[in-house]
């Protein structure tokens, strides 16, 4: 019988040790993979951080036009009061004009006047309403903005980050153009 020759392994021997080149070969290619394994770990763990710190800001910017539209809207109560004061005054300035009969030419010029006051308080009360209205709407929509964003970071936080990102274009979109409206509304309102 004829024996079946095997091929001699390369051995690297230093000292008293001595490995195979195959051995040496395959726990240095264990260590390359555990290494890429171990760095792809670090650099998710840094996304995931660097997205619950955008979250955070995200909802302390919220926050900040929350305390923002509050006062927008306690200076819309106060003009609204004063447009009510003026259409009271108004209204006393008109039971005056009845009272004094003195002077036809008087009379004339203080109704001209109360007409054009009458006519200024409307149009304020209008302007005032026409804000009050579009604040309220633009609240609704940064609240539901918020709710929305405190959705997604608490789904991020939860789970996977990239995925909960990919489906936030949306809720992100909304919350710009909710601001954006809000801009306009502060300054046509100023």
């Amino acid at each position: 019988m004829s024996q079946v020759e095997r091929p001699e392994q390369l051995t690297l021997e230093v000292g008293r040790w001595s490995a195979s080149v195959t051995s040496i070969a395959v726990t240095v290619v264990f260590v390359l993979v555990v290494g890429m394994l171990a760095k792809s770990n670090w650099a998710n763990h840094g996304r995931a951080e660097d997205w619950r710190a955008r979250a955070i800001v995200a909802e302390e910017a919220a926050g900040g036009l929350r305390v923002v539209l509050a006062d927008r809207s306690r200076t819309l109560n106060q003009r609204t009061r004063q447009a009510n004061a003026l259409i009271e005054t108004l209204a006393s300035s008109r039971g005056a004009l009845r009272q004094t009969k003195s002077s036809v030419g008087a009379l004339a010029r203080q109704r001209r006047q109360l007409a054009g006051d009458y006519a200024r308080a409307e149009t304020a009360r209008r302007k005032l309403a026409a804000q009050r209205a579009a604040l309220a709407s633009v609240a609704s929509a940064l609240s539901a903005c918020s709710q929305g964003l405190g959705g997604v970071v608490t789904q991020a936080q939860r789970g996977k980050p990239k995925a909960v990102l990919a489906t936030a274009g949306p809720q992100l979109a909304q919350c710009s153009k909710a601001q954006a409206r809000l801009r306009s509304v502060l300054e046509q309102s100023g």
